[in-house]
């Protein structure tokens, strides 16, 4: 699982959204940050994927599977907001609630 994370999180280095489970990960696991720190990397199955929110429309996210046994096992999924239009529009989803609040 660390070496698929890692594979992963390669293209999304700068992102918050991705250190943090990183650092929770490292701090309560010392089995993953063993692993971790072995610094393999394999690769994860990713993919984009567009959803539209009645809100702020359309969000074009990065969706990548990390599995953690056989493709038929246990996986967790990880959602990254793709682009810069998807991550303004979030934003906006608290504008609604601000105006009638």
């Amino acid at each position: 699982m660390a070496a698929g994370f890692r594979a992963s999180m390669a293209g999304y280095l700068a992102e918050p959204a991705w250190k943090v489970p990183l650092k929770r990960l490292r701090s309560v696991s010392p089995e993953f940050r063993a692993a971790w720190d072995r610094h393999e990397v394999v690769s994860a199955r990713s993919e984009r994927q567009q959803v539209r929110n009645a809100h702020v429309g359309p969000l074009t996210l990065g969706r990548t599977d990390l599995w953690l046994g056989p493709h038929t096992g246990p996986r967790m999924i990880t959602y990254v907001l793709a682009d810069e239009e998807s991550r303004a529009r979030p934003e906006r989803l608290q504008e609604p609630a601000s105006r009638t609040g």
